[in-house]
């Protein structure tokens, strides 16, 4: 089971371990996040099949993944529901998070696990977070940074509203939250190539992309058609040559909620 909640962390991990504040290399690349892909989001909802891969030996499936982006409102405001759920065995993680449809401007998030909860409230200029768990009750702050994403799901519901190419590339921030540290950090996105990819629903072509955070590189491969992540591969901390990848399941795109 430890190996399961390693997978839903990794991500937070991976940046907090980077200084924060620090740059992408990457100066040419424009935002990820710009008022013409904001308009241009609309409801999803993807499933994928989670499985670990080793080498050059076949997946062996571990989960099941929803990510779902929704129309709603949030305290009044005009909003995304962003939910990103995971059932690994009969272990749950799930998060969910609102943020105002305008700007993506995050507005709450919950993120639940078995052994507990984490909320955080956003206001203009702070984030405040309560980790509620099996460790006990930890209450941190932190400085609110303006454009920062609050989390690094939302990157795969962007790339779906993105103008992706043979030159694409983007960069943007994120706010990592830990009970020890927080801070935040930048990533990179780039089109590295083109391949033609098969999921239980057919082969389609995709463009393949880096995902540069921290010290971490993960490859995702996005349906040139409508922008779905069709493969998502990401390393595991800790075990070497391992790697989780999440392909889309069969009837993997369903209708989503307007």
């Amino acid at each position: 089971m430890r190996f399961t909640w390693l997978v839903s962390a990794m991500a937070t991990a991976v940046a907090l371990a980077t200084p924060a504040g620090a740059q992408s290399t990457d100066a040419a690349a424009a935002p990820l996040v710009r008022p013409a892909t904001v308009a241009r989001l609309k409801p999803i909802k993807w499933v994928h099949v989670i499985s670990l891969v080793s080498g050059e030996s076949t997946p062996q499936r571990i989960g099941f993944r929803t990510l779902s982006l929704t129309d709603t409102t949030y305290a009044g405001t005009a909003a995304w529901l962003v939910i990103d759920s995971r059932q690994m065995q009969t272990v749950t993680y799930a998060e969910s998070l609102y943020v105002a449809r305008a700007d993506l401007r995050p507005l709450y998030r919950v993120e639940h696990t078995p052994s507990g909860q984490t909320v955080s409230r956003y206001a203009r200029d702070s984030i405040r977070t309560v980790f509620d768990d099996d460790s006990g009750r930890v209450a941190v702050a932190m400085r609110a940074e303006p454009g920062a994403l609050p989390t690094l799901y939302l990157v795969e519901a962007l790339l779906s509203a993105s103008p992706l190419g043979a030159n694409w590339s983007a960069t943007a921030r994120m706010t990592a939250i830990g009970r020890d540290s927080s801070g935040v950090v930048s990533l990179a996105l780039r089109t590295v190539g083109e391949d033609k990819i098969n999921v239980p629903d057919g082969l389609f072509d995709a463009w393949v992309l880096t995902l540069a955070l921290g010290k971490s590189e993960e490859r995702l491969w996005v349906r040139k058609s409508d922008g779905v992540v069709l493969r998502e591969e990401l390393p595991v901390a800790g075990m070497a040559g391992a790697r989780v990848q999440m392909l889309l399941g069969l009837n993997g795109v369903q209708t989503a909620r307007r």
